[in-house]
């Protein structure tokens, strides 16, 4: 529930994946969050290979070690989201 929150936050933000139709700025400042932010204190996870639920509650805890604003969480959300989006 809580990551289709997160999604529809993004999406009617304008900040979502590439599924979605994202401009590619706003992917390039959500990887700069992960590389920067997250990739500080831990190694960067692979995404695609948690469920929503477990990723969901790792994302929210994350958030709040990392002190991430709203707008880095939104970035960093829609560029983690375009890296767990099935491919077309």
């Amino acid at each position: 529930m809580k990551l289709l929150l997160v999604i529809s936050s993004v999406v009617f933000l304008g900040i979502a994946p590439k599924a979605f139709g994202a401009a590619s700025e706003e992917l390039a400042a959500g990887k700069k969050v992960y590389t920067g932010k997250c990739a500080r204190c831990h190694k960067l996870y692979e995404p695609t290979k948690y469920d929503d639920k477990t990723w969901d509650v790792w994302m929210t805890k994350m958030r709040q070690k990392a002190k991430l604003n709203d707008k880095q969480y939104q970035q960093l959300t829609a560029y983690l989201l375009s890296l767990r989006s099935p491919k077309s």
